[in-house]
């Protein structure tokens, strides 16, 4: 028991002499931004804090895609204290209590602890730089279009939006401020367009003075049928349209003058409704139908709709869906 007891002695005598020459030096594993400053005095580690920060003093890059933007710290009043670098070293060392310290050196055990690079800046002066970049990278989304420019459909595709989430931005150039490295992404959130070319389907193109109208697969061309559009005083008219309804076996309900005696009279179903078995509505009053007056095709001959022969309106009719675009050029 006496051994025993002198043995444990020499151990805390041991462990408090070791902690009494560790008094001004930097505790075993702590580091600096990584570097190590275990045993150093407080003076060496100051040195130690300073060379981590002279590099710190170019602009801070900000990179979205091919497009560059910098950050000069000057500017955001950036500012790194090595002095306080090298304190918190050598206090982190010797935060816990003294037996955990004595034991820790007895045994050659380390604290683990790495300071950071410690700064300031101005965090309105970098937001307002960020938001600057904001406007630099943001773009709204464009949705898929149908351009008929070359008399056949070309489908511009569409593209994705970008908003720079600014939060995120700043605080990614915060941290890049601490590094060496002064390279960092912008955080951008996608936008996603109303209408991309994935849900293009059929498409109609009606060209007047061929008097015809092309049907297509995207921008694959699919038939073509003869069509009478309307007399030089009831023109058809010219534009990008779509079906807004379609109906089989329609009720046409006229309401223009030139329906005379028959104006605001119902005309059912049947042989002498005009409609025909099919009505395609573009609105305003225009559509595309079948007609019992298949000789009036290849002519102007319509009060403004587009008239087809029975079996070609119906091939479309059963092609077609609501929303389908229509497009009406000479």
């Amino acid at each position: 028991m006496v051994f025993l007891g002198a043995a444990v002695l020499l151990i805390l005598v041991v462990a408090a002499l070791m902690e009494l020459l560790g008094i001004g030096r930097v505790f075993k594993g702590v580091t600096i931004d990584g570097v190590p400053v275990g045993g150093m005095t407080k003076a060496q580690a100051l040195g130690v804090a300073r060379e981590v920060a002279a590099p710190l003093n170019g602009d801070v890059t900000v990179h979205y895609a091919d497009k560059k933007f910098q950050v000069d710290p000057k500017a955001i009043d950036f500012k790194v204290y090595p002095d306080t670098m090298a304190a918190w070293a050598y206090l982190k060392g010797r935060s816990e209590l003294v037996p955990v310290r004595m034991f820790k050196r007895l045994f050659g055990m380390s604290n683990g602890v790495n300071v950071p690079v410690i700064f300031t800046c101005n965090k309105a002066k970098l937001k307002a730089r960020v938001s600057e970049i904001a406007k630099a990278v943001n773009h709204e989304a464009t949705s898929a279009r149908i351009s008929v420019a070359s008399g056949t459909p070309e489908i511009v595709p569409s593209s994705n939006g970008v908003e720079l989430n600014e939060k995120a931005t700043t605080d990614a150039v915060l941290a890049a401020l601490g590094k060496k490295n002064r390279d960092t992404e912008v955080v951008v959130y996608y936008l996603k367009p109303n209408l991309t070319e994935l849900v293009i389907g059929k498409i109609i193109v009606i060209h007047l003075t061929k008097f015809r109208l092309y049907l297509y697969d995207k921008e694959e061309y699919v038939n073509d049928y003869k069509i009478a559009v309307g007399m030089p005083q009831y023109p058809t008219p010219k534009g990008k349209f779509h079906i807004t309804y379609k109906e089989k076996n329609p009720t046409w309900l006229p309401t223009s003058e030139w329906a005379k005696d028959k104006r605001g009279i119902p005309q059912p179903p049947g042989p002498n409704n005009p409609l025909g078995g099919y009505w395609m509505d573009l609105g305003g009053g225009i559509g595309i139908h079948a007609t019992p007056y298949v000789n009036s095709l290849g002519s102007q001959a319509s009060h403004g709709c587009i008239r087809m022969d029975p079996n070609d309106a119906g091939a479309i009719f059963n092609e077609v869906k609501v929303g389908t675009p229509v497009f009406i050029i000479d």
